[in-house]
């Protein structure tokens, strides 16, 4: 569930455009720092919690995930910066039989530092280069995208993106209750994401990577849940999917089921996402298919 931005690999936009749009967040929200807006439902408190934390700019996240594959668990586990605005992300990742795999996400490009269990095998095409990139539309449409494109926890989904599929968050969006979250007392919401009503639904180089998804899921509606802080702020996003572990697979038949939690701190203090020097990387993106 990839949202792909538009903008030219590597770029960033303006600081001067971050404060403005944070400026226009606090007058359509009023008083941001006190709390979701009174009278709001569920989906538009989520909603305004998306463009705020957005706003504020990066993040510290924990990422946590587990993927069951007929009866083995694998997890995928890590943590780093996660830019919103600028639908950047930076994460180190602990990847089973692999180790720490470090990926960078920005202008629509995947930087990935592989640790040495990986180096051999892709020393081959990156002429000794410490880094490779690909192109993230390409990626996923070449098919070797994250299983279920779940929240960013896969190496090739870039979390920061597919925040901003919550805006499409489904008007049904229900209240769980307050819960706390490392001490911070947040509000628990339920609901589904409307793969439809997504901007990448209507982007032709996204759209693939997103019909895909509704594919798997054999559904329009992603479930998520989401926990927004006392102001108005993401502290935590997660959801647990499941989908046949053959395509096509009968009723009853295995499935793969995979559940992502992000959990944010340091709202708008974490440091922004940079990505490494060109002359350390190698684009190997014209090894996809297609």
């Amino acid at each position: 569930m990839t949202l792909r931005p538009g903008a030219p690999a590597r770029t960033r936009t303006p600081r001067a455009a971050a404060v403005a749009v944070l400026g226009l967040v606090a007058a359509l929200a009023g008083c941001a720092g006190t709390g979701p807006t009174l009278g709001r439902g569920p989906a538009e408190i989520v909603r305004e919690a998306v463009v705020s934390t957005a706003a504020a700019g990066p993040s510290h996240a924990t990422v946590t995930g587990r993927t069951a594959v007929m009866g083995q668990e694998i997890p995928l586990d890590g943590g780093g910066v996660v830019d919103p605005l600028h639908q950047a992300a930076d994460l180190t990742l602990q990847v089973p039989s692999l180790g720490a795999v470090r990926v960078v996400f920005t202008g629509g490009t995947l930087d990935a530092q592989l640790p040495p269990a990986a180096s051999g095998l892709i020393g081959m095409f990156s002429g000794g280069k410490s880094w490779v990139s690909v192109d993230v539309n390409r990626l996923a449409q070449s098919g070797y995208g994250a299983p279920l494109g779940a929240l960013g926890v896969g190496t090739t989904d870039n979390p920061a993106q597919q925040l901003g599929y919550l805006k499409a968050i489904s008007d049904t969006t229900r209240l769980v209750g307050p819960e706390q979250i490392d001490g911070v007392d947040t509000t628990h919401y339920a609901g589904a994401v409307d793969l439809d009503k997504v901007p990448a639904a209507d982007d032709p180089s996204t759209k693939p990577g997103v019909d895909r998804l509704k594919a798997q899921l054999g559904s329009s509606l992603l479930p998520v849940d989401v926990w927004v802080d006392g102001g108005g702020k993401l502290r935590r996003v997660g959801q647990t999917v499941s989908v046949p572990a053959t395509p096509g697979a009968p009723a009853g038949a295995p499935t793969t089921s995979t559940t992502t939690t992000i959990t944010f701190s340091d709202v708008g203090n974490a440091p922004e996402v940079v990505p490494p020097p060109a002359d350390q990387v190698s684009d190997i993106s014209s090894l996809l298919p297609g």
